[in-house]
């Protein structure tokens, strides 16, 4: 025993003292390394990853707008945005604050999550702008290939609605044919399902129909509800299917069944809608492709026009029996073959639009809402998420525009 007790009461030799604070010193290492990965754990379980490194889209959604699928656990926050110079032939040009987007989804567990954006359009309210719910919902996803969504719903139908993200398109504006014939971005009170299986995927929703009063001889734009104060009184089903047919290329379809009438009386309770579209998409090394075409038939236009042309005090909406529209887009980065992570990518689109294709016999034609439009440009991409357009757009019937666009998201 006195032995030990001595042993521990007299120096070390020189290279065992070292030895020992080496150990000690890797032991710390190992030791402050699971205190890190500890704290980053409890901070991902507390708030949610705000920024994981890499994005997948889910159900058709933008990448953003999928950020809250990324995480396991807590908040998730991302966004976009466009500012735009619009300088129109025979116009004043102007600089609008077109877009600033909010996205903010949570995950209470791993079956449910809520997943929203917010949006600021033109800068003010106290002018022509608008802070709008673009999007809301509560979802369960049973499985990671099946789920259910209630709520402020977007309508899964042609390329743009569900992914109108600045970067997810190449040209300034969006294709007139999913403005005013899928009327962009198109949202509505409704539930749902989505899920995939192998290289298909597919969404059914029941939601609130169009409200028909608003459509006019320009097309359904009018129609939309956006989740405010909604009339229920008829409902609409849509239903989507994508098949991806191998990487890089997806072709699929949608369609749209519902009553627009409402509770509107003057409507006379009819005015039944069918929208139907068929869209390719497809981008290969360098080159991207966006291929799409729609119809829209309306059952009651001439009673709906009649209804107008009787009270004196209102216009005839000239609303047509058919609408018909296509484009098809087209875009090369000159960039892809060097070492360079930026894009540089002229492109052009060809679009075509008539929202009076066929007309009751109380309707009148107007040249205008029958035209045929080229746009060419180029768009910068100088790192993921940044985007700057350029382009001019040549229209038969209507004025010709040039406009530049900067764009980002996040």
């Amino acid at each position: 025993m006195s032995l030990l007790l001595l042993s521990l009461v007299l120096p070390l030799p020189q290279d065992q003292v070292s030895d020992r604070l080496d150990a000690l010193a890797r032991e710390n290492q190992v030791l402050n390394a699971k205190i890190e990965a500890l704290a980053d754990e409890l901070e991902r379980r507390d708030l949610g990853e705000l920024a994981p490194s890499e994005l997948t889209r889910v159900a058709g959604m933008g990448h953003s707008a999928s950020r809250v699928y990324s995480n396991d656990h807590g908040t998730s926050v991302g966004g976009y945005g466009e500012f735009l110079y619009n300088l129109p032939a025979g116009a004043g040009n102007t600089f609008d604050a077109l877009r600033g987007v909010l996205y903010v989804g949570h995950r209470f567990t791993e079956n449910w999550l809520v997943n929203t954006e917010i949006e600021f359009e033109h800068g003010s309210t106290s002018k022509s702008g608008s802070a709008s719910l673009e999007f809301g919902y509560l979802e369960y996803l049973a499985s990671e290939s099946f789920a259910l969504r209630a709520g402020l719903l977007l309508v899964p139908m042609g390329l743009v609605n569900e992914n109108h993200e600045p970067t997810a398109y190449l040209p300034v504006s969006r294709p007139k044919v999913e403005q005013r014939l899928m009327p962009s971005t198109w949202r509505e009170m409704g539930l749902g399902a989505w899920g995939r299986k192998d290289n298909l995927e597919w969404r059914t929703y029941v939601v609130n129909g169009l409200s028909g009063a608003n459509f006019d001889d320009s097309g359904l734009r009018g129609g939309r509800q956006k989740g405010s104060k909604a009339d229920a009184e008829d409902l609409a089903f849509v239903e989507r299917v994508d098949w991806h047919a191998f990487p890089g290329l997806t072709v699929g379809g949608s369609f749209y069944l519902g009553n627009s009438a409402g509770n509107n009386e003057n409507l006379g309770g009819s005015l039944g809608t069918q929208i139907i579209e068929l869209h390719a998409t497809w981008q290969e090394g360098p080159w991207r492709l966006q291929a799409l075409a729609a119809q829209a038939e309306i059952d009651g236009a001439q009673a709906f026009n009649q209804s107008f042309i009787d009270d004196p005090e209102l216009d005839n909406p000239n609303l047509a029996n058919t609408l018909r529209g296509a484009y098809l887009q087209l875009g090369y980065n000159i960039l892809a073959s060097s070492e360079s992570s930026m894009a540089l990518s002229p492109y052009v689109r060809f679009e075509t639009l008539d929202t009076q294709a066929d007309l009751p016999s109380n309707a009148v034609a107007d040249p205008r809402f029958d035209e045929d439009i080229v746009t060419v440009g180029l768009a910068l991409e100088p790192t993921d998420g940044v985007i700057i357009k350029l382009d001019y757009a040549r229209s038969d019937e209507n004025s010709d525009r040039t406009a530049l666009l900067i764009g980002y998201s996040f």
